[in-house]
């Protein structure tokens, strides 16, 4: 194809977008009558790649152009390519494919952003150039990817891969949250470099690691972006044995003051395999993809272990307690189908101190309220 054209007057903007300020070079090609320049050795032509993501949720839920652009700067990205002209000429298909394949990959920590290139003639869009930023060359890539991936198996050889998808997902639940600290100042945070080398990450790292050990074995799952009290988080959609379920590893991974007034870290399963009624009491999406109303509770931790209860049964409550202290347990913590039966649970056993008639011998206890989630965790006091 051959233009007629003036001079190229290129601007600069900057665009700040929910992946972080990406730079935005516009091209206007405008007539000249004298001079005929051939365009074809500037813009590439878009090259249709062929789709390895057919399977993954975000890519499902995206509509025919987007998906092209999606598969196209994915392979970009992957290849390690420098920069690829994609199908779309709109720019916010452009971003809406990048926010869908950083969705499905959570692996992708050699990529920071993008910048793109518009190019435009007689004020309609020609071409759009997709460049991603690299934060690190091909090499120390493949370093870090062995790294990751040793870090990984020794992580994940405690469970096997016959185990049925609730066991594995509360595995990775659990090993994150055991095996690494939250920690704002950590570095590498926003990718899985700071879980897998440093041990200490924020919101995206766990998110991005729980979607990597999650996909290691053969759990399908997608990283959701949002915020949660109003702050922006990110956490994971999952799909365990049939139906759809919210995970927040960081949320998770709970810190309270025990009661030698000493700051101790804990498993909050309120966290894990959440619906969308529960995950929504605090967080609220914000992803440009289509999301699941999340029905089940199923492989909620509580009903899968026999700790929910939504009915006030005083007698099937009590010897439930009663069988955690008469047992040694550190702990126990059971949740309640709302807000109502939790208050009144509370209010018997321990407002009430009737959880001495089912715990005999017991002269103090400690315990933890979540009333987001109407979880009541009881600490016992060792004997």
């Amino acid at each position: 194809m051959k233009r007629v054209v003036r001079f190229l007057l290129r601007t600069i903007s900057m665009l700040i977008a929910a992946t972080g300020i990406f730079l935005v070079a516009s091209y206007f090609i405008q007539n000249y009558t004298n001079k005929e320049i051939d365009l074809n050795p500037m813009v590439d032509e878009p090259v249709v790649v062929e789709s390895v993501s057919y399977d993954r949720y975000a890519y499902q839920h995206l509509n025919d152009e987007t998906k092209v652009t999606y598969d196209q700067i994915y392979n970009c990205m992957t290849e390690y390519s420098e920069k690829i002209t994609v199908s779309t000429k709109d720019n916010s298909t452009l971003q809406k494919a990048y926010e869908a394949v950083m969705a499905d990959y959570g692996d992708l920590f050699w990529v920071n952003g993008y910048k793109y290139n518009t190019y435009t003639s007689d004020d309609k869009v020609v071409s759009i150039e997709f460049w991603p930023k690299y934060t690190m060359s091909k090499d120390q890539r493949d370093v870090y990817k062995a790294s990751i991936e040793a870090t990984a198996d020794e992580w994940l050889s405690g469970i096997s891969q016959d185990a049925s998808d609730f066991k594995k997902a509360l595995y990775v639940f659990e090993t994150l949250i055991e095996n690494v600290d939250y920690n704002t100042d950590s570095e590498e945070n926003q990718n899985i470099l700071s879980v897998f080398l440093y041990r200490s990450t924020v919101c995206q790292g766990y998110a991005d690691a729980a979607w990597y050990l999650l996909d290691k074995l053969g759990i399908k799952s997608t990283v959701i972006t949002g915020t949660a009290n109003g702050e922006s988080h990110a956490w994971n959609l999952v799909y365990l044995d049939g139906a759809y379920y919210y995970m927040d590893v960081t949320w998770g991974n709970s810190k309270y003051l025990d009661g030698n007034n000493d700051t101790a870290k804990r498993v909050n399963y309120a966290y894990f395999a959440m619906t969308t009624e529960e995950i929504s009491q605090n967080h609220v999406i914000t992803v440009d993809f289509e999301v699941p109303e999340c029905l089940s509770n199923a492989d909620n931790f509580f009903v899968h272990e026999g700790l929910y209860y939504d009915w006030f049964g005083v007698d099937s409550i009590g010897n439930r307690l009663a069988q955690s202290y008469n047992n040694g347990e550190a702990e126990i913590s059971l949740k309640f189908s709302n807000s109502d039966l939790y208050s009144k649970v509370i209010n018997y056993f321990i407002d009430e101190n009737h959880l001495s008639d089912y715990c005999r011998g017991i002269n103090s206890v400690y315990y933890l309220l979540d009333e987001n989630a109407n979880v009541l965790t009881i600490q016992w006091v060792k004997r």
